[in-house]
């Protein structure tokens, strides 16, 4: 019994251990230094989207509002479909700056989540650190604060279709892009690997 419990924790410690891997992926030779992205990059856009998140099996609904108000900092705006403001919030590469939070929101958790969240998905410029491919993507992986970075680039659209987050060893965010063109996502998915948090934006047109 000992050495069956000895055999099991060891097998659980090389699982837990696994680094993580990119299915058919192959290392290629850096092509960029630096990988933009361009959903959230212009100015003179009022990025709407209609929000629909999912927590724990609560569904909220509302409107996000994304604005690039400088070379470094974005606004971003909550409010219910009613027009109620929920949050706002500024934010760049090293700064956080609430300047209204509902009080049932007001907690540690939530705003350092969504502040993870909206800082990797508005944040324009990454140093690439290695590059790879498969038979349908460029990948470019960016590391960031002891976490790893992999943007998935369309081959035949040349757009970004997936953002990913992860520790050494496994998935920790997904983000889905769905576009028509490579400047503008219609469609975004965020899909949290650790907790039960699912946030879905579609774009609002006149």
């Amino acid at each position: 019994m000992i050495r069956l419990l000895l055999i099991s924790f060891f097998l659980l410690q090389l699982i837990s251990c696994k680094s993580y891997q990119i299915d058919d992926a192959t290392v290629k030779e850096n092509s960029i230094q630096e990988f933009k992205n361009p959903y959230f990059d212009n100015p003179e856009i009022d990025y709407v989207y209609k929000a629909q998140i999912e927590v724990y099996g609560n569904k909220l609904g509302g409107i996000f509002v994304a604005k690039k108000i400088s070379d470094s900092i974005h606004r971003v705006v909550f409010t219910t479909e009613f027009g109620n403001k929920l949050m706002d919030f500024e934010l760049s590469d090293n700064d956080f700056k609430v300047n209204y939070v509902l009080e049932e929101l007001d907690r540690k958790m939530i705003l350092n989540t969504l502040e993870e969240d909206f800082r990797l998905l508005l944040k324009v410029n990454h140093q690439v650190n290695q590059s790879f491919e498969n038979s349908s993507f460029n990948i470019f992986k960016s590391n960031s604060n002891h976490k790893f970075i992999y943007f998935f680039v369309n081959k035949n659209s040349n757009s970004l279709t997936k953002l990913v987050s992860a520790t050494k060893h496994k998935e920790k965010v997904v983000f889905e892009f769905e576009s028509k063109n490579t400047t503008f996502a219609e469609i975004i998915k965020i899909n949290h690997k650790n907790i039960k948090l699912k946030i879905e934006l579609n774009q609002i047109t006149n």
